[in-house]
């Protein structure tokens, strides 16, 4: 009997966390990435809400990513013309609520991280590994590389995202390639085009999430420090599509010249911070949660199973729990089933399927709801926005009152101690096990 071996696609922060939870638990794994490389600063930035913090104090990474995140504490509200609609603390404030702060990092640092803490990566790692088709057999999986390499598994997990190999195969189509383009799982309202750069403004408050909101356009600019900003730009779709987008430089260029004079901070422009970037990327923001999960002996994980808006950055927050609720079924399973059939692993992915389904659709949700107040797509949300949440310290009654509920319910490993346990006002459903 073969040992019982995992096949990860995917060396994104999803991919690399399913590993060194793995190796945690003592399982079998390899990872394929198609690029080169894997800690390129990709993405504006990256935050941990705190059941994720929670979950690097179990893996023993808490005190070095203490050292390594960027400290956020406000949020500043305001028109495209700079005139400020609010302050708050809401950051900070989450941090208040549920004992472990919220944790910005640049996603090439979160990605180095968890590499350090993988041991034997050079073996349990394999870069320039483009998966090109998916084989699941009656006893293990097979991949195909586009170098013509193979490799073999019990057990695959796709996290190269929606549209990536593993996907296609759960999704077992067999469209005509110019169909392939339109996928009824997902929806792009906006796009977004975002980045980050050095020094920008000596007169900015640091630590600070500014938001700028408006009809169809809204910003992020974090500034976490003088040498350091991220930003992400929202801008909406003449209509909804089913379809994949391409977003061409044009596109991008537009977008500067219609938005240039666009405040994202006070005192600060869309052109001033374009013109300081160091680094830029635009994207469809697709939203959505796949119809299918897993196929044979091939499970979906993260951004391959789901998608949802940036604005309170639950994406990777929401796969990395996943990651936690799978591995907490199949570690005691394998005690007792250490040579599964595709029926055993088809039978726990169901139960795995059915213990995130509703609350991956509800972060979606969530994240939908604070895209769409930012962008004012309802009348109602504009009121809101303008002359009713600054009166109350909305954003982080908000916080409290939504964005919490959901965050209390998080699980953690039920196999692994948690030293620095913590809690605030909003109590933990799930306590530690030690």
């Amino acid at each position: 009997m073969a040992e019982f071996k995992v096949l990860i696609v995917g060396a994104g922060l999803n991919g690399l966390l399913a590993g060194l939870v793995l190796q945690r638990a003592g399982i079998n794994f390899h990872i394929l990435e198609k690029r080169n490389e894997t800690d390129l600063n990709w993405g504006s930035s990256v935050c941990l809400w705190p059941q994720s913090v929670r979950l690097l104090d179990q893996l023993g990474l808490l005190q070095e990513a203490k050292e390594l995140y960027f400290p956020i504490q406000k949020k500043c509200n305001l028109k495209r013309d700079g005139t400020v609609m609010s302050w708050s603390n809401m950051v900070e404030n989450i941090g208040v609520y549920h004992g472990h702060p919220w944790m910005l990092f640049e996603r090439g640092t979160l990605i180095k991280l968890l590499k350090r803490h993988i041991p034997e990566l050079p073996e349990r790692l394999s870069l320039d590994k483009e998966v090109t088709s998916i084989n699941s057999k009656s006893d293990e999986v097979v991949v195909e590389c586009a170098d013509n390499s193979s490799y073999t598994a019990t057990m695959l997990i796709g996290a190269d995202g929606i549209n990536g190999t593993a996907r296609s195969f759960v999704k077992n189509s067999s469209a005509l390639p110019t169909d392939r383009d339109v996928d009824k799982d997902f929806t792009t309202t906006f796009y977004g085009l975002y980045g980050h750069g050095g020094f920008l403004s000596s007169d900015l408050e640091y630590g600070v999430d500014y938001e700028t909101h408006s009809e169809g356009f809204s910003s992020q600019l974090i500034v976490p420090s003088k040498e350091r900003y991220f930003f992400l730009i929202y801008q909406k779709l003449d209509k909804p599509t089913h379809s994949r987008q391409r977003i061409t430089v044009e596109m991008e260029e537009e977008l500067v010249r219609k938005h240039g004079k666009t405040y994202l901070a006070p005192g600060v422009t869309f052109q001033q911070i374009w013109e300081n970037k160091t680094w830029k990327y635009s994207a469809p923001l697709e939203e959505g949660v796949a119809t299918k999960w897993f196929r044979d002996r091939v499970l979906l994980l993260g951004d391959s199973a789901h998608k949802m808006t940036p604005n309170i950055g639950f994406g990777v927050n929401t796969g990395w729990q996943s990651t936690v609720v799978l591995i907490n079924i199949l570690r005691p399973y394998l005690a007792e089933h250490p040579d599964p059939t595709t029926k055993d692993l088809t039978n726990l992915y169901a139960e795995f399927h059915s213990a995130r389904r509703a609350q991956v659709k509800n972060d979606q949700k969530l994240s939908a709801l604070a895209t769409r107040l930012a962008v004012w797509d309802r009348l109602l949300w504009k009121f809101l926005d303008q002359y009713v949440l600054p009166l109350i310290d909305g954003d982080s009654l908000l916080a409290k009152h939504f964005t919490s509920r959901t965050v209390k319910k998080s699980v953690t490993l039920n196999w692994l101690s948690e030293p620095n346990f913590k809690e605030g006002p909003v109590r933990w459903d799930h306590k530690p096990v030690n």
